[in-house]
């Protein structure tokens, strides 16, 4: 157990009045032996994290009776007694004793980093939606650039099929086509108006304003406009996330409070040896009793309270102690089955903070290969767009020399739009796979500018970077 280490004052103020028979009338000299006792007690105790301890206590009392041999009435006396203690086994050292402050502030580091574990969550959840948000309005684009072609390509072979030029099942299927791409682009344009709402609700407190309901979302962001090469070696990398990692950071605080409560399960097997040294002062007066019948006394001590006090302070008859105090448990179960249980605990936590570092080598290589993978992935859909557009263009070219035909050149249209959907899908999974490196190595929110005491007060005060 752990004293609190605030000092306590304490007063006792009172006024008793007792009666008593006596069955020996020589003893006062009175039948009913009657006492009025006025006292006025005060303590102070204080304990410190050394394993120490003083008290300090001071009473004052005054009596009047009604008996004819007391010598003294009223009778004063006053006490000082200081007793200090020190823990020297069991008890002893500050690791002990002020484990559960240490722990609380170590419970606050706690929260701290579990509010900036909220925040980067919060920061990698917006911006994967607002790449899936750049991803619908690209997509979105495709699909209007693609009803724009489809259309001019309708309106083309419909002059055509008045000038006998091409059959009349060229039209149907240019007709045809155009629906398709008018129902994608529906689709298209749908999921953009749900992934602005999954941004403004991300970013906003409530959805009730119409005028924010009917507000477009758009981004100013391009995808991937130039795959920057990784500079960091994957060691590098795991360095970093090691230092700044948010779990890695409170299973460290987590092992050092397991370290605290099992240093003190290892300090409460020991005997508890306890050096003390206690100092009593007293003092004591007294006026003479006018009843008094007893034989002549001299008496040297002051006759009021005041005499009385400083006596007790200055040390006229004082009484001094110095002494150890030693108990041995024999079996002491419960300490054991403590420290048990604290070492077992602290084993468990050691094991997982290893697991931990582990499974975080593991996240970070995944995620180093996965940004390589998406670049990789890019490139290709990138050359595959590039080669559609120069298909398209000579499917052109080819129509309109006479060689080549309507369907024909839908076709590439058509291999153009898809080539340019897949490279948006690409796109967008290499972001989201640098956003999952950022959130691997933990860097997240410095790469984004965001700063965890302008999170806490709600005001931002560091731009973000370009």
């Amino acid at each position: 157990s752990v004293s609190s280490y605030d000092p306590t004052i304490s007063a006792n103020l009172y006024n008793d009045h007792t009666s008593e028979q006596l069955t020996n009338f020589q003893v006062e000299g009175v039948s009913i032996y009657k006492a009025n006792t006025s006292a006025a007690n005060v303590s102070y105790n204080q304990a410190f994290p050394t394993g120490s301890s003083v008290q300090i206590q001071w009473n004052n009392s005054r009596q009047t009776t009604n008996g004819i041999y007391d010598y003294f009435s009223p009778s004063y006396s006053s006490t000082v007694q200081v007793v200090a203690q020190q823990q020297l086994l069991a008890g002893f050292g500050l690791g002990t004793n002020l484990r559960f402050l240490r722990i609380a502030k170590t419970n606050q580091k706690e929260t701290d980093i579990a509010f900036k574990a909220q925040v980067i969550a919060t920061v990698d959840q917006i911006a994967n939606i607002y790449w899936d948000l750049v991803a619908a309005y690209d997509t979105e684009q495709v699909g209007d650039r693609s009803v724009a072609f489809a259309t001019d390509t309708l309106n083309t072979a419909r002059q055509q099929f008045k000038l006998q030029a091409i059959p009349e099942m060229d039209v149907l299927k240019a007709e045809g086509d155009l629906a398709t791409r008018e129902q994608d682009l529906t689709v298209a344009r749908t999921n953009l108006e749900l992934q602005e709402l999954y941004m403004k609700n991300a970013i906003t407190r409530t959805l009730d304003d119409p005028i924010l309901d009917e507000m477009p979302v758009v981004p100013t962001d391009r995808i991937a406009t130039q795959i920057a090469p990784i500079s960091d070696s994957v060691k590098d990398m795991i360095n970093t996330a090691l230092k700044s990692r948010t779990e890695l950071q409170v299973s460290q605080l987590d092992l050092k409070n397991r370290e605290l409560s099992r240093k003190t399960a290892r300090n409460a097997l020991l005997p508890e040896l306890d050096l003390y040294g206690v100092y009593v002062g007293t003092g004591a007066a007294g006026t003479q009793n006018t009843k008094y019948q007893g034989s002549p006394i001299t008496s040297g001590l002051p006759t009021d309270l005041g005499g009385a006090i400083q006596d007790a302070f200055n040390n006229t008859a004082p009484e001094y102690r110095v002494g150890l105090s030693l108990q041995i448990p024999l079996r002491n179960r419960i300490a054991k089955a403590d420290q048990y249980r604290t070492e077992l605990e602290y084993r468990q936590s050691q094991v997982y903070f290893e697991e931990l570092k582990k499974r975080i080598r593991i996240e970070v290589r995944n995620a180093r290969y996965a940004l390589e993978q998406g670049a990789a992935r890019v490139d290709s859909a990138r050359k595959a767009r590039d080669l559609a557009a120069k298909t398209l263009d000579i499917m052109q070219k080819e129509q309109k020399l006479g060689a080549g035909s309507n369907q024909q050149t839908l076709s590439a249209e058509h291999d153009l739009a898809v080539a340019e959907s897949a490279l948006v899908t690409a796109e967008t999974a290499y972001e989201k796979a640098r956003i999952e490196l950022k959130r691997a190595i933990g860097s997240i929110l410095d790469d984004y500018g965001i700063s965890i005491s302008d999170a806490k007060s709600g005001n931002v005060g560091t731009p973000a970077p370009n």
